[in-house]
């Protein structure tokens, strides 16, 4: 899947890439176009030259440079017209062949940029193009057709100067201009490739170092990849800045994922759905190629990631809530049945029906999923039987205050706090003590 799609995500993935500072339009529209990496060598590819990207931008020394390198990435203009023209043989005009000198120029500068920095980059060379549209050699980023070119092209023009209204002349002018343009065209169409190439690379570098950036300004990490999950000190940023912007602090939390099965349980407002939402954020930032928001963190590639955690309802398919969760979860199913790779995040299956069928609904989903070998993240309220899964629960209330931490559980043991945080938030105290008389 392309980034593009999987930016609906309910795990925020929209809020990360957002705040990327990308300079140029091309390079977020190439980016939104990548496709989720699942090649372990891949992965590893990829960080290791955003690492490269990360040393520099971390370094002091080189903040002048890196802003100058930003600046120029701004000049960075979407050519993909122009340059489907050159390739399909048309003759450019004098605006196209205008923005492919410009691009032909930026590529000689952003590469001498890039080589000063010492970061890893395949630029092609364009300064045999450079030379075919800047003739006069002045590496001006402006395009006329220069008299430079034909010495029939200057005298015409000299004789226009002289007799303006003679209207032979200027159609002798417009017709050299003509062909001096097929020209060039035709003298370009054999560097397409490399232009093309150029443009590509240009946004690429302008993707690494707005990621490297982010890294570093945000206090990410990289991840290594493993055989399970472990995140360590993981925290979801958009929930932070809320936060933070309340005067709140986060609590920082560390999981790890095997191939089964992993039921969460709490209190009430405990931040399980939080937990799950950063889990699914985490998996799509490092198969994406992004710095994760993590102390640490050991990742494993994933064909697909499943996020069943919202509360859907189609109305065009006429479907309920409770529809279109048991459908969703039952691809999960289907996926996993099938061999694929998954990870699977499910907050709170069969919440919607009734207390005793969600609960013989959620018992058989994990008997069923743990038969299949799958990394899956299961919130529930219900008290149900593990069968052996890894159990966590959120600490919870501690002196009036609540423990997001997550802790070992116990098979079966569900948290009963939502009385006491009712309490806590001044709920009526008539209702909440005949609500205890009934427990």
């Amino acid at each position: 899947m392309k980034l593009r799609e999987c930016i609906v995500s309910p795990c925020s993935l929209r809020y990360v890439v957002d705040a990327l500072d990308i300079q140029s339009g091309v390079a977020r529209r190439q980016m939104m176009d990548e496709e989720m990496m699942t090649d372990e060598a891949a992965i590893r590819a990829y960080y290791e030259r955003l690492e490269q990207y990360l040393r520099v931008v971390s370094e002091p020394v080189h903040m002048v440079a890196v802003k100058n390198l930003q600046f120029r990435l701004t000049g960075l203009k979407d050519l993909q017209t122009t340059l489907a023209n050159l390739e399909a043989g048309h003759t450019l005009d004098d605006i196209e062949l205008f923005e492919v000198k410009h691009l032909a120029m930026l590529n000689y500068e952003i590469a001498k940029q890039i080589a000063a920095l010492t970061l890893p980059a395949t630029l092609p060379d364009l300064e045999e193009v450079v030379r075919i549209l800047d003739p006069e050699g002045l590496r001006i980023a402006t395009f006329y057709v220069y008299e430079a070119y034909s010495e029939r092209l200057a005298a015409l023009r000299k004789a226009l100067d002289q007799n303006p209204t003679d209207e032979q002349l200027f159609v002798q002018v417009q017709d050299e201009e003509a062909r001096i343009r097929a020209e060039l065209s035709s003298s370009l169409r054999k560097y397409a490739s490399a232009i093309r190439e150029a443009h590509r690379q240009i946004a690429r570098i302008d993707i690494l170092l707005a990621k490297a950036i982010q890294t570093e300004r945000c206090g990410w990490c990289f991840p290594t990849l493993g055989e399970e999950t472990c995140l360590t000190d993981m925290w979801h940023p958009e929930v932070e800045e809320a936060l933070k912007s309340r005067g709140k602090n986060y609590q920082k939390n560390t999981i790890r994922l095997g191939q089964q099965p992993t039921i969460l349980t709490g209190s009430n407002m405990g931040g399980k759905t939080v937990v799950l939402k950063t889990v699914g954020l985490c998996q799509y930032l490092m198969q994406f190629g992004f710095g994760l928001p993590a102390k640490a963190a050991v990742m494993r590639p994933r064909e697909a990631i499943y996020c069943c955690m919202t509360d859907t309802q189609s109305m065009q398919e006429g479907l309920s809530s409770f529809a279109a969760e048991m459908r969703s979860i039952d691809a999960v199913i289907r996926a996993a049945r099938a061999g694929q790779n998954i990870l699977a995040l499910i907050d709170e299956p069969a919440r919607t029906t009734n207390p005793i069928e969600g609960t013989a609904l959620v018992s058989a989903l994990i008997e069923v999923l743990k038969e299949t070998g799958i990394s899956i993240l299961m919130v529930t309220h219900y008290t149900i039987d593990a069968h052996a899964c890894p159990c966590l629960r959120v600490r919870g209330l501690e002196n009036g205050v609540m423990n997001y931490e997550l802790v070992p559980a116990r098979a079966g043991e569900v948290p009963h706090e939502a009385l006491r945080i009712a309490e806590q938030l001044g709920i009526d105290p008539i209702w909440i003590e005949k609500a205890k008389q009934q427990i």
